[in-house]
């Protein structure tokens, strides 16, 4: 039924992304075929065949179903909530969203089950494309890109289908068994990094167009597949579940933190990427030539509404308030433990968390376009705090919905390389170096070196591991990597453990959080409809 089923999915597929294409992603003119043979007969047909692999990562509905299941909504929800920082907002009984920002998921869940669906459906469509792409007659050189960059998507996929499921059924053909089952991490690992390396060594440097795979977006999704099975090894992270499938015993920590630290070392001598100068611009929707200086791999935002893809940050990632001042909705909230995580004078905090936004505040002009200017936070105990990260524009300037946005969301960007290679240093025996690295990284929002000094002197901690974590928080957080490395370095349990119910004004719902919250739940349930299905075995503690 897998075979039978993702075949469909993926001929009706193409003919959407045929009409739905994101021009930004390609200039080619919206085709319609009546079959799938007929779109590899040609190298624009081939290029519009791979626009298809790519429109997976934000696009709306994949077969008029699975709404917002990839980085739309879906993912963004699965790996920040239910964290020291973003719970569910208390109230919110939103069944769909909900459960990842209190720890109630279930094999049941129906955006896990889209979720689920989108990203394989994405792994067919390159399977397809791999398959077909060499007898199309066109330039060989073009080609091989073309298959770097299909390879590069294919590795991403199963990456986050593995950091958030584990072992997972290995599809590198379209025509496959209806019974195959999951795979070890051991061979989901080998797969991604087989495809990932491919396109490390393959691409070019940079991509033909924006939103586009290269080296380095293959470099930086290396890295970050380095650093998780040497962290996880090294703190045997999930071996108490007693779950073959998902144990990571065969990882040789000290050789993939080496390998971490050579990548990671290539991207910052030779990428040519850089800290942009102000934080701020990484999360607006108009500031892309800010964005392009450190982003290796972004979703791209249609600057073509009429025929693209589109992002979305309203269920959260935007200040709470009305739409047109460009607010948002605030399922998810902060806790007052990142607001205490900062230094008072450190610059992301007032970015990163605010009060809301309304048509009453103070606007600002960056480079020629309005923003409101969210209320700012004081005190998290007696102020509405929310997630202030990233920001939408005036409504009346947009020329789509006001809960939509065609600005570029970073997926990696440097900042997160310094802080690898800071990790990779650490473990690999230079702790100097990797204090350097971190104190790069605070460099961009201190004022002067004094300012500097002060804040890495308030942010020192003996114990490097804490102090990293601390770090990568106060950096990325909201961008979907703080539940993966608290899992990673086995610190999930004790963090959510750890959590005050009155730090902050949504901490409310942190005893929720703790109820919930088991030590298994470090693995989400493989969908309920596909246990069924297949049949595949489920994750432990969702039987």
């Amino acid at each position: 039924m897998w075979n039978f089923k993702y075949i469909l999915l993926f001929l009706s597929g193409v003919l959407a992304v045929g009409l739905n294409s994101c021009t930004d992603y390609l200039d080619t003119q919206p085709y319609s075929f009546t079959t799938v043979e007929n779109l590899y007969t040609s190298a624009q047909g081939a290029e519009l065949g791979l626009t298809g692999c790519y429109n997976i990562l934000n696009a709306e509905y994949v077969q008029g179903s699975a709404w917002a299941g990839s980085f739309i909504a879906t993912v963004p929800f699965m790996l920040n909530g239910g964290t020291d920082e973003v719970v569910l907002r208390e109230g919110n009984v939103d069944p769909n969203w909900g459960p990842f920002g209190n720890a109630t998921y279930t094999s049941q869940n129906p955006k896990l089950k889209d979720h689920w669906f989108v990203f394989f459906v994405g792994i067919n469509r390159i399977n397809y494309f791999l398959e077909s792409i060499d007898g199309v007659d066109m330039d060989e050189n073009r080609k091989m890109e073309m298959i770097g960059e299909a390879r590069f998507l294919r590795g991403l996929y199963y990456f986050y289908l593995a950091v958030e499921f584990g072992g997972l059924p290995i599809f590198t053909a379209s025509d496959h068994s209806a019974d195959l089952q999951r795979e070890s991490v051991e061979i989901v690992y080998d797969q991604i990094t087989s495809d990932l390396m491919y396109a490390y060594e393959t691409l070019a440097e940079r991509a033909i167009k924006p939103g586009r795979a290269d080296k380095w977006s293959a470099a930086g999704y290396l890295t970050k597949v380095y650093s998780y099975l040497a962290s996880f090894k090294m703190n045997n992270v999930g071996e108490d579940l007693n779950f073959e499938l998902n144990s990571f015993a065969w990882v040789d920590a000290d050789a993939m933190y080496t390998r971490a630290k050579e990548v990671t070392d290539d991207i910052i001598a030779n990428s040519g990427f850089k800290l942009t100068e102000k934080y701020d611009y990484l999360f607006r929707e108009t500031t892309e030539q800010w964005k392009a200086e450190e982003s290796l791999f972004s979703l791209l935002g249609s600057k073509n509404v009429s025929s693209g893809n589109l992002n979305l940050l309203l269920f959260w990632q935007i200040p709470v308030g009305v739409p047109a001042a460009g607010g948002g909705y605030g399922q998810l909230r902060p806790v007052g433990e990142l607001f205490y995580r900062y230094d008072s004078t450190d610059l992301r905090r007032s970015q990163n968390m605010t009060q809301g936004l309304f048509t009453y505040n103070p606007t600002e002009n960056i480079e020629g376009v309005t923003y409101y200017i969210p209320t700012p936070l004081t005190d998290p105990m007696e102020e509405d705090l929310c997630v202030g990260k990233y920001r939408y524009r005036e409504a009346a300037a947009k020329s789509i919905s006001s809960a939509w946005s065609d600005g570029d969301i970073i997926l990696i960007r440097y900042a997160d390389i310094l802080l690898h290679n800071a990790e990779a240093r650490y473990f690999t025996g230079d702790e100097a170096g990797a204090r350097s690295r971190l104190r790069e990284v605070r460099a961009r929002i201190a004022v002067d070196d004094a300012h500097l000094d002060s804040l890495t002197a308030s942010y020192y901690h003996v114990d490097f591991l804490t102090e990293l974590l601390d770090s990568r928080s106060r950096e990325l957080c909201f961008e979907g990597w703080r539940r993966i490395d608290l899992i990673r370095f086995g610190k999930i349990d004790e963090t959510i453990a750890g959590l005050s119910n009155d730090l902050g004004y949504w901490n409310t719902i942190v005893p929720v959080l703790q109820t919930n919250w088991q030590h298994y739940k470090m693995w989400f349930p493989i969908p309920k409809s596909d246990i069924e299905l297949s049949p595949l075995v489920q994750n432990p503690g969702y039987n």
